[in-house]
């Protein structure tokens, strides 16, 4: 029965941030006083999304860190999973969602996903307004805040723990033009929130 109950949690969250994502496109982001850029063209299905990996490229001020370049320096290794983030399964449009299950030291050390769009301020508020709404009783150690650090781009933080929503801690962050999700396999909070630190320099 606590198993069926948290599947029903799940799915009532999934299908609350897939009508408050749909609902923010359709308006055309009035909220932010932003443009919609066309659609690019649609990948065929199934077909792997590849990232470039070059270390020698430089940081973008547009987009941010090489991501895999920040996972191999730091040591972490990892593979492509499918349908474990709530990104994943919430972005139904062209915008492609990268994801990787992270090990470090031969251990899960967590999960990431990203993407990167001119929609992710909408992605982000339509997933916080959902989350906040769903909610257990149990959630703990909800942080909900907007960071400004000296010499680091402005960005959103969401980060909690919630048994009815995953076994791991999940964060969600918004920086520039990337949204992130990280799941955080227990003992791994500092190891995984310097991976924060850096993705948001």
């Amino acid at each position: 029965m606590a198993k069926r109950g948290t599947l029903f949690s799940i799915g009532l969250l999934l299908i609350l941030i897939g009508v408050g994502v749909t609902d923010a496109l359709l308006t055309d982001f009035r909220i932010f006083g932003e443009v919609e850029t066309a659609p690019s063209e649609k990948p065929a299905e199934n077909t792997p999304q590849t990232i470039e990996f070059n270390p020698s490229k430089p940081v973008s001020i547009t987009q941010g860190p090489n991501v895999l370049e920040a996972l191999v320096a730091r040591k972490y290794t990892f593979a492509d999973v499918k349908n474990e983030s709530l990104l994943e399964m919430i972005i139904t449009d062209e915008t492609p969602v990268h994801a990787y299950t992270l090990l470090h030291d031969g251990d899960r050390a967590g999960l990431l996903a990203w993407t990167e769009s001119s929609r992710v301020k909408v992605y982000f508020l339509s997933l916080k307004e959902a989350l906040h709404t769903s909610f257990s009783a149990n959630v703990s150690d909800l942080i909900d805040e907007t960071k400004n650090e000296p010499g680091k781009p402005t960005y959103n933080l969401l980060t909690f723990f919630d048994p009815a929503i995953s076994e791991e801690r999940l964060v969600f962050v918004r920086s520039r033009e990337r949204l992130y999700e990280l799941h955080i396999a227990e003992g791994n909070d500092d190891l995984m929130f310097e991976l924060v630190e850096e993705l948001t320099r």
